[in-house]
């Protein structure tokens, strides 16, 4: 309410307007786009549980310690046959997230049972079965979207095509009289 004294007045030469806010009716409703967060998709938003992937002899590890090695998120799952914590390329740093492999999906899913939400190095896990990784190599999860943004014929400058025809056209636009 004290805010509503300054409306009608200048701030650096423009007019400040203020209106009381009133509040929405029915409550709960559903605030900016139309559509609770989310995007509507199945991975959607941080709302609710999210469906687990199917079972497979691979874990999902997310919440790592970033003091996390290869050997130590081994030693934690017992039965595993191996695990790889995830780096960066540049500086060899944990993302704080990794892989655990199992010889079979049994051994997975009794791992998981057990390790769901435990501590490793001082840090709760989180963990989901890993989806498979097709072995195509490279190019992982980009969407087949070609050789980067503009097809692979290098940004803009450059040759576009047409050859001589553009030099014979340079300045067509100032000599055009009509």
């Amino acid at each position: 309410k004290k805010a509503l004294e300054f409306d009608g007045s200048e701030l650096d030469g423009r007019t400040i307007r203020l209106d009381e806010s009133t509040p929405r009716q029915g409550g709960n409703t559903p605030r900016g786009r139309g559509t609770p967060r989310g995007r509507g998709t199945p991975r959607g938003g941080g709302r609710g549980a999210r469906t687990p992937n199917p079972p497979s002899a691979n874990i999902f590890v997310k919440g790592l310690s970033y003091d996390t090695t290869n050997e130590s998120l081994q030693e934690a799952f017992s039965g595993s046959t191996s695990a790889r914590v995830i780096t960066d390329r540049e500086t060899g740093d944990s993302k704080g997230f990794g892989y655990i492999d199992f010889s079979d999906v049994a051994s997975a899913e009794k791992a998981m049972k057990k390790m769901q939400g435990a501590a490793v190095d001082g840090r709760n896990i989180t963990l989901d079965f890993a989806t498979p990784r097709d072995n195509s190599g490279g190019d992982r999860g980009r969407g087949g979207r070609g050789r980067g943004f503009r097809g692979g014929r290098g940004g803009r400058g450059g040759p576009r095509g047409g050859g001589d025809a553009a030099a014979a056209n340079k300045g067509a636009i100032q000599d055009f009289a009509g």
